[in-house]
């Protein structure tokens, strides 16, 4: 039998809180409303009744800078939305 993974955790939002916290202790309370405006800025789809946001990845090899859709609690846990790597460029 094979495992399959999952690409967004049953448990989103609770994963969300914890990577807003984590981004609040690092960042501080003033770049909170930066990045509150930065992912609604940014386009979404629907996959499975789940919302996901698509982000640039910014791999310079293979097949080079591409759109990957994540959840948001991803784009909490990154220090910057524009040097994102993807699984497969890092």
């Amino acid at each position: 039998m094979r495992h399959r993974g999952r690409a967004v955790g049953l448990h989103e939002d609770r994963a969300r809180t914890t990577a807003m916290r984590g981004f609040l202790t690092v960042r501080g309370a003033d770049a909170m409303p930066e990045r509150f405006r930065a992912i609604a800025a940014l386009p979404t789809v629907v996959w499975k009744g789940r919302t996901l946001y698509t982000i640039r990845c910014q791999g310079d090899f293979g097949q080079g800078p591409h759109a990957v859709n994540v959840p948001e609690s991803l784009l909490w846990a990154l220090m910057s939305l524009e040097g994102f790597h993807c699984a497969y460029h890092r």
